[in-house]
């Protein structure tokens, strides 16, 4: 029998694990070798022959009616009835000047005309004895002259102090300031002992329903917003339907735009003075396609690239087409160029890809539809 040595069998050993090493080696290098190939999502593209751009101008909203209230006269507020986010109805008094001199002028007005009244009943008495006088032939007829003048007088001075007296109860009932309209104060320009010149404004006044928005329309736009049929406005996350009620006929100084009016619905609740905006769909005859935004990728020279799907031998293929962005709006852009009607492009993932590359297409999954259920327990006749 025939045995093997020492360093024969280390070298065996080291002749198998060589053999064994190099067998795995060349199975690894064969699986490395297969290219992985992608699965990409789709976008079939339609024509459109023209696209709308979403804009808004903005503007405010303004009460319908308002009026920054002022006395006819000079005085001292003595009453405040109202203060800033008091609701009044149409006839509430909203403040009130001192009277005091008002009231001394219509005393002494009210006595000069007692004086008067008993001058003339005086005068009165007089000429009637001067008449009985005459008839028997002891009075001139002079007299009489005299005192009918004198009773005449009198009697337009009595004529005098009662306009005069009706001028004073005119000035007092103007010393109140009323509500001219159902409404909301919305400032206070005054406080308790201020002396106020006529005219000076002492509170602003909104009007509760007849709410406006006031929008400033670009010149070359105004056409296109008079050719909506129906208008929305948004203040802060709602959105109403409005009415146009004047589409304003000069143009602003300050933002060269012209102004136009709408009223809001009765029920809108908003605030005087809060943004208003305006949603208009700005047509432009242009012909192109709407892809997904995250199917375009930069190109050279500022262009943008999509990547489109062409067939070929080995199986779907990218290939990139230049572009060019027309509009771009939150998740989606109208494009043209390098593209057909009906061609397939990479709706997203375009960083794992390169042209020439092959994928594979995952398939459209239709949306899933809701099925009525039938009652099987029933019939024509409810049992």
């Amino acid at each position: 029998m025939q045995w093997i040595t020492k360093p024969s069998l280390a070298l065996y050993v080291i002749f198998s694990t060589t053999l064994v090493t190099g067998c795995d080696s060349s199975e690894k290098n064969e699986n490395s070798e297969i290219p992985q190939i992608l699965s990409v999502n789709t976008h079939q593209l339609k024509q459109q022959d023209n696209f709308a751009i979403e804009r808004e101008y903005v503007g405010f909203v303004q009460a319908g009616q308002q009026a920054n209230l002022g006395f006819e006269l000079n005085g001292k507020i003595d009453t405040i009835y109202v203060d800033v986010g008091d609701t009044v109805k149409k006839g509430d008094p909203l403040l009130t000047l001192d009277t005091q001199l008002l009231a001394t002028e219509a005393d002494q007005l009210r006595a000069q005309q007692a004086q008067i009244s008993a001058q003339l009943e005086l005068v009165n008495t007089n000429l009637k004895r001067q008449k009985s006088l005459k008839a028997k032939g002891f009075s001139a007829a002079s007299e009489i002259d005299n005192l009918t003048s004198q009773r005449k007088e009198l009697k337009a001075s009595i004529r005098q102090l009662s306009a005069t007296l009706a001028a004073n109860q005119l000035r007092l009932v103007k010393s109140t300031i009323v509500a001219p309209y159902n409404g909301v104060i919305s400032a206070r320009h005054i406080s308790y002992g201020d002396v106020v010149n006529a005219g000076s404004p002492t509170v602003t006044l909104l009007a509760n329903n007849n709410k406006e928005v006031h929008i400033g329309i670009p010149i070359d736009k105004v056409s296109g917003v008079l050719a909506q049929k129906q208008w929305t406005v948004r203040v802060g996350k709602h959105a109403y339907p409005v009415k146009l009620l004047n589409p304003g006929a000069t143009v602003g100084l300050n933002n060269r735009a012209i102004n136009f009016r709408f009223s809001l619905p009765a029920d809108a609740k908003v605030i005087n003075g809060e943004l208003a905006y305006l949603n208009y769909d700005d047509t432009q005859s242009q012909s192109g396609f709407w892809v997904p935004l995250s199917a375009l990728t930069d190109g050279i020279r500022g262009t943008w690239n999509i990547f489109a799907v062409t067939e070929n031998g080995a199986g779907p293929e990218v290939e990139r087409r230049s572009v060019q962005l027309l509009y771009a709006a939150n998740d989606k852009a109208f494009i043209k160029g390098a593209v057909q009607n009906g061609e397939q492009i990479i709706a997203n993932g375009l960083h794992r890809l390169v042209p020439g590359q092959i994928v594979t297409i995952k398939p459209q999954i239709a949306p899933k539809q809701k099925t009525a259920t039938n009652p099987t327990n029933s019939n024509d006749n409810g049992v």
